[in-house]
């Protein structure tokens, strides 16, 4: 799989009416590595993800992939250049089959011989959405739902997958698991940007991370100078 060139965003001032929720936010995201945004609700981290996807427009300040300015490109074309999302609280099609539900995330995939190899692929992932291959998204426990949700943005063949909270409202065993998923889809040459509030499991499968607090970025670094970072320890570790 080839390499996504580098997202960055540079100087992003973004917010909704006359409230501005992110300041002069500059983060960069390398191609190959899991970097992290960590921040408590409320923090801007929801508003990065919709400025990355065009879903807000930046006030100023530009978003960039490799030397192409893609600010404010139209959502579809973001997700055409090799970006899929995985939203907050999973957001699966609740009347449609698990298949259905995979099959939406191809939707810009003409070959029905790639459809299927990456079907295979994601019930390798998931042994579990294989077993339940005809049951409605809807019925699905939770941590079920979260590994339909990931397998969904899995089918698009992205290069980088924005992954917003995937720890929201799982149990523990369902968290551990879906945070090995994400570092296995690493593996596999997929690029994570990864924005969080479970700062322990984050900072265990990232490489790289920021820490967003009331909209602007306080801290930044890899994940051993997170840790040791003051503002992080007072914020995350008491």
């Amino acid at each position: 799989m080839s390499k996504l060139p580098e997202l960055r965003l540079e100087n992003i001032h973004a917010g909704y009416d006359k409230a501005d929720v992110l300041t002069d936010v500059s983060i960069r995201v390398p191609p190959g590595k899991i970097t992290c945004i960590l921040g408590s609700n409320g923090s801007g981290k929801t508003t990065l993800i919709r400025t990355i996807l065009s879903l807000t427009e930046p006030r100023s300040g530009k978003v960039w992939l490799g030397d192409r300015d893609i600010t404010g490109l139209p959502t579809h074309l973001v997700n055409g250049a090799g970006i899929a999302c995985i939203p907050e609280g999973r957001k699966v099609f609740p009347k449609m089959t698990v298949r259905e539900n995979l099959y939406v995330g191809a939707y810009r995939e003409k070959s029905k011989a790639a459809i299927r190899d990456r079907l295979e692929q994601v019930y390798d992932i998931f042994p579990r959405l294989k077993e339940r291959t005809g049951q409605l998204g809807g019925t699905m426990s939770g941590g079920e739902q979260a590994m339909l949700s990931i397998g969904r943005g899995l089918m698009a063949a992205p290069q980088l997958m924005l992954i917003d909270e995937p720890s929201l409202g799982l149990s523990p065993r369902f968290v551990k698991e879906t945070f090995n998923v994400i570092q296995r889809i690493n593996e596999l040459g997929v690029t994570v940007l990864l924005v969080e509030q479970n700062v322990h499991q984050t900072l265990a499968v990232a490489h790289f991370g920021y820490v967003l607090m009331q909209g602007r970025v306080v801290a930044q670094g890899d994940t051993e100078q997170l840790r040791a970072n003051a503002e992080v320890q007072q914020a995350y570790f008491g």
